[in-house]
């Protein structure tokens, strides 16, 4: 920052869209502040301590609402990392390019997903036939069965946009597609729609499906045999501050838990951003903020037009999810299912729960994803489906011995006023603690350690609370990425704020130096891609 706080670039809000395009600009030699009203980076997909988590919900939160809890307190709690919003990264894709293209995959860590379930209406568990070897290897499914499943897997991992297949079906219900052109049973629908595409309900079309479909085939393989791996200590909130840590290296400024007191004009013009409780204004040529910021400004800000490539639609669904996030200290049973052996590698020394495992019993699952198809439980939703996402200690995000399950459930056509989360998720909390492991005693239940309840709402539809006099922006450049809906699919959060940020870096490149992107722009100059190209070591320097 010079003396008199002048920068290119101020961006409110580290959420991991902010944070991506924040190291992306800092990498190509903009001067940059990046500023959060909140004392911790990734905004509404914050990575937090347990205390940090009881402080969150008795904060008011924009995009957050309908809190209950078991509880304040827990032994160990600040070996918790848990995550106000969480996802998967598909092997494949625009946030795992982005992750090795800046150098910040080597701040953390990453674990593959073990296992990933479907929830039958029997009250069973059964496993997700993503590959050839699943369904050669799978007893339950018939021959014939095994021979239409393998034809649509073919279809859907290919090229299938012109095939005769797809005609006439784009917008057709992925579910109805699935058993009306491929002749597939209730159960393979089930397990396709929801567990491999990840529909969110029986409504969605089949051509996006398709699309979420072909990405996580293509995942598959890369890392292990499951296309989807999980971060380290909460994943996308440490992946954030991992793309914050990057700019920060390049120069950028980070000033965290302080409000926008307001944005005024100046006579340069600039834009001059004054904060509550800090004795300096920081001026700024073009301003980046997240939606949550969105009534700092009368003016229209521009928004980079999303990628005519990109899967992921600004139509995306816009209603609210209930969310739970349940800490239990016995491990999940999903029956006879065995650990694919490329999934079974352990990155660390096997848990206390491992090495005292009897004989053939079911493997301890670290990670899994447990999908609750629409009318899977007679007391849950018919009109959507409920994800369960499992992480213990080997993501550490928690002690020894626990595990932290993550319930989401979205909530369509309720309205302004959706429901109380507790009552809408208890089915499936009650349901995914029923598959605990059993002890010497049968009769005593799991019980969570904790459990906390929410609604996360779309960012536009809740306040931005000031802590001041609304300001008054003047029509200068104001980049706002179109807010992602809470409700995108599990994997797809994360590859939707790469796309993003890379849309958000290239129009603020187009803003503050528009020469950089001319064909005859100087070497030093131009700017030719997001990440510039990461220096080659030589044999013995260290990393």
């Amino acid at each position: 920052m010079d003396d008199d706080g002048a920068f290119d670039v101020v961006v409110l809000g580290t959420g991991l869209t902010e944070s991506i395009a924040a190291a992306a600009l800092a990498k190509a030699g903009f001067k940059l502040a990046h500023i959060d009203r909140n004392p911790y980076y990734g905004a509404a997909e914050a990575s937090l301590s347990f205390d940090e988590l009881i402080q969150w919900q008795d904060t008011p939160n924009p995009g957050f609402s309908s809190f209950s809890r078991s509880g304040d307190t827990i032994e160990q709690a600040r070996a918790y990392s848990i995550s106000l919003s969480p996802s998967l990264i598909p092997s494949t894709g625009p946030l795992i390019d982005a992750l090795v293209a800046s150098g910040v995959a080597k701040y953390g860590g990453f674990r593959l997903i073990e296992r990933v379930c479907v929830y039958d209406v029997s009250g069973a568990v059964k496993p997700v036939p993503g590959s050839k070897e699943d369904i050669f290897k799978n007893k339950e499914i018939s021959l014939v069965d095994k021979r239409r499943l393998m034809r649509f897997l073919m279809f859907a991992a290919g090229e299938f946009e012109d095939k005769k297949e797809l005609e006439g079906h784009t917008n057709t219900p992925f579910p109805d597609y699935l058993k009306t052109v491929f002749s597939l049973n209730v159960q393979m629908t089930n397990a396709i729609a929801y567990a491999l595409a990840y529909c969110l309900s029986p409504t969605d079309p089949t051509l996006p499906a398709l699309h979420r479909l072909r990405r996580y085939l293509r995942s598959t393989g890369r890392y292990g045999a499951n296309p989807f791996l999980v971060g380290h200590y909460g994943s996308t909130g440490e992946i954030a501050q991992g793309f914050c840590r990057t700019a920060a290296v390049s120069g950028a400024v980070y000033i965290l838990g302080r409000e926008i007191e307001g944005v005024v004009p100046a006579s340069d013009p600039k834009h001059i951003v004054r904060l509550v409780d800090f004795p300096d204004p920081l001026s700024c040529s073009l301003i980046i903020s997240s939606a949550s910021y969105s009534s700092l400004t009368r003016a229209t800000p521009v928004v980079p037009p999303p990628s005519p490539s990109s899967p992921f639609s600004s139509s995306s669904p816009k209603y609210p999810v209930a969310r739970c996030i349940a800490i239990i200290d016995r491990p999940l049973s999903l029956g006879d299912l065995t650990v694919p052996e490329a999934a079974a590698e352990k990155e660390s020394a096997p848990t206390s729960d491992e090495a005292h495992a009897p004989p053939g019993a079911p493997p301890v699952l670290d990670t899994a994803v447990i999908v609750f198809p629409p009318s899977s439980l007679s007391d849950g939703s018919s009109t959507a489906a409920a994800t369960v996402l499992l992480t213990g200690e080997g993501t550490m995000s928690c002690p020894r011995g626990k595990w932290i399950l993550y319930i989401a459930l979205p909530l369509p056509g309720l309205g302004e006023v959706p429901p109380d989360p507790r009552t809408s998720l208890k089915p499936y909390l009650d349901a995914t603690l029923a598959l605990a492991s059993p002890t010497s005693d049968p009769g005593i239940p799991l019980k969570p350690l904790f459990s906390s309840f929410y609604i996360q709402q779309h960012p536009t539809d809740a306040p931005s609370p000031l802590r001041a006099e609304e300001p008054v922006v003047p029509a200068l450049p104001h980049l706002t990425p179109a807010s992602l809906p809470p409700v995108l699919a599990l994997p797809d959060a994360g590859d939707a704020a790469a796309v993003q940020a890379e849309a958000v870096f290239w129009e603020a490149v187009r803003i503050l130096r528009p020469s950089a992107l001319q064909p005859d722009a100087d070497e030093e100059v131009a700017i030719t891609a997001l990440w510039p190209a990461m220096e080659i070591r030589e044999e013995g320097e260290d990393d």
